[in-house]
């Protein structure tokens, strides 16, 4: 029966809606869009990509019910020409528990519920905190030319 419920749950959250963030005032790029295998040389941040990774964990809000988790929210977006990130969008969230179950358990059936809800809600946080990140991009270059790309970027977090 946990099993059934965990599952349950996993599928809930892996088959939720997208969660997706275009910003109306950039206007909709006529410009093809490449994948990070086709370009020479992939988007970077100016300042080096660690600087993303920095502002997302001093920026993120966790839900406060969810302990225990190892989380993965899969998100993309498109690196313009000009450096800019647009289409912003976080579209998957993988999460398992950090100590089995067995050790450490949720009392309630409705704190297992609340605890799938807040789960997804870091999907559009995750949004929200990329949507903030205003740090340049070098962007993808293609036979020398700076093209856009599209880029995907896990966001890891082990919440204890």
């Amino acid at each position: 029966m946990k099993h059934l419920l965990l599952l349950l749950i996993g599928f809930t959250i892996s088959a939720s809606a997208q969660i997706s963030s275009t910003d109306t005032a950039t206007p909709v790029s006529t410009e093809k869009t490449y994948r990070s295998p086709e370009v020479d040389l992939k988007p970077q941040v100016k300042d080096g990509n660690y600087t993303m990774s920095m502002f997302i964990s001093e920026n993120f809000k966790f839900p406060p019910a969810i302990k225990n988790k190892k989380i993965i929210i899969f998100t993309s977006f498109i690196v313009e020409t000009d450096g800019t990130m647009t289409d912003i969008k976080a579209f998957s969230i993988n999460v398992k528990d950090l100590i089995k179950t067995d050790v450490v358990k949720i009392a309630t059936q409705e704190e297992k519920i609340n605890e799938a809800d807040q789960i997804e809600t870091m999907k559009g946080e995750a949004v929200r905190v990329l949507k903030s990140f205003k740090k340049a991009w070098e962007p993808a270059l293609k036979e020398g030319k700076p093209v856009r790309c599209m880029y995907n970027y896990p966001i890891h977090f082990n919440i204890e």
